[in-house]
């Protein structure tokens, strides 16, 4: 394609949310500016915007705008994250992937509804010295005692030498603040270990909706 030429224009896909009874518009909150509104199919619909046809890349801005749609969708809402650069060439197409997709976004929505994702990190502090087992201590206190508030838990990658735990936790939105509440105490209580707190999020780590290849079509 040539510098003259631009993408042609798609529907982009955000996420996935229940169905609004009429078509929900959000704002011109999307990528370029755009309006971020509902497409429906049968009981749930997509959030949607125009957007170029085109391979998106991780590393562009338009990332940023992808979380900041699912943030405001989720406010009172629950959201089915979609993988970001998930573009449509029409509403047709769009409708044809729901289609297939169906019966596995009828059961993660089961999963994640009236849920959040809440993030806990645990960080060792570089000046750190013998902590006398006090990690494993606390591990065993942060992920015993927020289990009992989560619905469900996943321990993700440790990334650094640094960092003792990273846990995701889906809790139910009428506990977020029980569970807030507990890891401030168990934050205090370790306070010579850093405690990284975050969210709410999409349930990013909880369900797994991709959108297949172009022979397969759909979600799943």
């Amino acid at each position: 394609m040539s510098k003259a030429e631009k993408p042609k224009s798609g529907i982009y896909v955000y996420c996935l949310i229940r169905s609004p009874e009429e078509k929900k518009s959000f704002g011109t909150i999307g990528i370029g500016g755009e309006e971020v509104y509902t497409i429906a199919y049968r009981d749930f619909a997509s959030v949607v915007s125009k957007a170029a046809m085109k391979s998106y890349d991780a590393g562009e801005g338009e990332v940023e705008v992808h979380k900041e749609v699912m943030g405001e969708v989720m406010k009172n809402r629950s959201v089915l994250p979609v993988a970001y650069g998930m573009v449509f060439k029409n509403k047709k197409l769009l409708s044809v992937a729901m289609k297939a997709g169906y019966k596995a976004v009828k059961k993660a929505m089961k999963t994640v509804d009236g849920r959040v994702e809440l993030g806990i990190k645990i960080f060792l502090p570089k000046d750190a010295m013998d902590l006398d087992g006090k990690i494993d201590r606390c591990k065993l206190d942060f992920m015993g005692d927020l289990t009992k508030v989560a619905v469900d838990s996943k321990e993700l990658k440790l990334f650094s030498d640094r960092l003792l735990l990273n846990s995701a936790f889906l809790v139910e939105r009428n506990k977020i603040d029980e569970f807030s509440a507990r890891v401030g105490v168990l934050g205090n209580e370790y306070g010579d270990l850093k405690t990284q707190y975050s969210g709410p999020w999409p349930p990013y780590n909880f369900v797994d909706i991709h959108i297949m290849g172009k022979k397969r079509g759909g979600f799943r």
